[in-house]
């Protein structure tokens, strides 16, 4: 195998010179490269990439959006990979530490990636993983927990300039390239791994050797430097000029509206809502009650446009908007966004998520956009500082730690992993997808003051306004269902007349054997036999009836989950 160094005027000719469908996986950082060049080094690698093989392409937040959406037609968008890096302060925006990695598969129906496993952390106080399994704390993989899309675990580096060893030998890990395989690797100036003879190349390609890898990378890393200011994210846009700014009339506040947002919002003037937020379906075919969330795709972004105009037309000149998605989605949102506003941050939401996939899906892409570069409401002090991240999110944890006067914090940054998404049904209203109290809080509280106007215009059963309130700041609620409507107006009574909101008490039924208690049997004969129990063995040894796993695990094979852990803690 031939190593060769790539320098940046001819990356795209050396790419262009590998054989079609030739390489299984390829690693693209477009950090240092203009837009147009990056455009032409990804179709290439799309070209020499197989057609059951992998795409990674490494970027900027800010800059990745509209580099990418030409690709989401003809290549199959996997994952938006969140990687928490060294922060750095630009503007008055959040601090940044989230650079990126978008997987890409050539096809839809063929996918495979390894699954990788970061070893377990643990919670400085309680001595409990960070990660809160939820109850499932016997489920835990032995090696460790398995990777997810927001990577918060590696030792912070420079990855907006580069791709930091680490994280580059975790994707040469997800990847699944076989042992006649080769990664095109193509950070800054690029590297790339060829064999001299192109004609051969399908038959002598050969897997990376990460030593001389990392030996490439250190010294083509000390080449370059990218200047975050020097690739300003604002130069397309035209400062708005001397703006009318409307105050609304009292008749169309701290009002809920059931109907069709757009409509809605045609009422309302140009120029007079300081907050607007969004939190659409996302178009996974959820339950809603009045909306059909299983839309085309591009019927899908139509209706999220028709919305985000009237959005942009209403806020004021020193106002904010957010919006809240899966990252497949906000790669679209960010593209349209950038035409009207000013991109501040790509804010990672971490919402953890149970053990299961080979790459847990943990990252909600919450987007903040201004009308002005600089001139808009940020109150970050009220907001930062957090708990370090260190400590668990468990609330028995904080409870007892702070008694205690332990109570370590760190900067809020762009990265959010200390808000659990809602857990319990005792805090939950009938809909599929509620927002947590404590993220409007921190949107609230970052970006507007008391007696401002928030606006939520697919408000669901009613956070935000709720949430408003609660901070003595003026609401707009929108939504199409009425009987989320008719929740969102009596939660809102309740707190004028109560101060609080009744929840009936759920009614909890203890079963008499649970599913962690048959898991955790099945657990103990494994250990007992040296192997997983069969049927007869459960039969002839369990305290419980075969049929019992039956009637509370869809398979043999779910039952047996944590009985597979103890036979790869006895491999191990």
């Amino acid at each position: 195998m031939k190593s060769i160094y790539l320098k940046r005027h001819e990356l795209f000719k050396e790419l262009s010179l590998l054989a079609s469908k030739a390489i299984d996986a390829c690693i693209l950082s477009t950090s240092t490269l203009n837009e147009e060049l990056s455009r032409q080094c990804l179709n290439e690698c799309v070209r020499i990439t197989r057609d059951d093989g992998l795409i990674f392409v490494h970027g900027l937040p800010h800059t990745l959006p509209s580099l990418l959406e030409p690709l989401m037609e003809s290549l199959t968008f996997k994952y938006w990979i969140a990687i928490e890096s060294t922060p750095v302060k630009e503007g008055r925006c959040l601090p940044t530490t989230h650079s990126a990695v978008v997987l890409f598969a050539k096809q839809k129906k063929y996918f495979q990636i390894n699954k990788a496993r970061f070893p377990h952390r643990y919670c400085a106080f309680c001595n409990k993983t960070l990660k809160d399994w939820g109850g499932k704390a016997h489920l835990m993989h032995p090696d460790g927990f398995a990777v997810s899309d927001v990577w918060r675990h590696f030792p912070k580096a420079d990855n907006y300039t580069k791709i930091s060893l680490p994280v580059l030998q975790a994707l040469f890990s997800l990847a699944n390239v076989g042992e006649k395989a080769i990664c095109a690797v193509g950070p800054l100036e690029a590297l790339s791994f060829r064999e001299p003879d192109y004609s051969e190349t399908t038959k002598r390609l050969k897997s990376i050797n990460a030593h001389i890898a990392e030996e490439l990378f250190d010294k083509l890393y000390s080449q370059y430097a990218l200047s975050l200011e020097s690739s300003s994210k604002h130069t397309k846009k035209q400062l708005p000029g001397e703006v009318k700014v409307n105050t609304l009339d009292e008749t169309l506040l701290d009002k809920v509206h059931q109907g069709d947002i757009v409509e809605i919002l045609k009422r309302y003037p140009p120029n007079s809502v300081d907050l607007v937020f969004a939190d659409p379906p996302y178009n996974l075919d959820k339950m809603y009650n009045s909306y059909d969330d299983k839309k085309k795709e591009g019927l899908y972004l139509e209706w999220c446009n028709s919305w985000l105009k009237e959005y942009i037309r209403v806020l004021k000149p020193t106002g904010s908007l957010f919006l809240l998605n899966l990252p497949k989605w906000a790669i679209y949102h960010a593209r349209f966004l950038n035409q009207y506003l000013f991109f501040q941050n790509w804010i990672v939401w971490d919402a953890v998520s149970e053990p299961r996939g080979k790459l847990m899906p943990s990252h909600y892409a919450l987007l903040f956009y201004t009308k002005h570069p600089t001139d808009f409401t940020f109150n970050y002090d009220r907001v930062s500082e957090i708990d370090a991240p260190t400590f668990c999110i468990r609330a028995g944890c904080i409870k007892e730690r702070k008694k205690q006067g332990i109570d370590q914090k760190v900067p809020l940054t762009d990265i959010w992993w200390d808000i659990h998404r809602i857990k319990h049904k005792k805090e939950r209203d009938p809909h599929p997808c509620q927002l947590p109290e404590k993220l409007m809080e921190r949107i609230i509280l970052l970006t507007t003051n008391e007696g401002d106007v928030v606006l939520d215009g697919l408000c669901g059963t009613g956070t935000t306004p709720l949430v408003a309130t609660r901070l003595k700041r003026r609401y707009i609620a929108i939504d199409l269902d009425r009987n989320y409507v008719e929740i969102t107006r009596r939660k809102l009574q309740e707190i004028k007349s109560k101060g609080y909101i009744w929840r009936e008490p759920i009614k909890r039924y203890k079963k008499p054997i649970t599913k962690k208690q048959l898991q955790l049997e099945l657990r103990g004969l494994t250990k007992t036999l040296g192997r997983l129990p069969t049927e007869g063995d459960i039969r002839s040894m369990s305290k419980y009836s075969l049929e019992t796993f039956k009637e509370n695990f869809p398979s043999l094979g779910k039952a047996l989950k944590a009985a597979k852990l103890e036979v790869m803690s006895e491999a191990t």
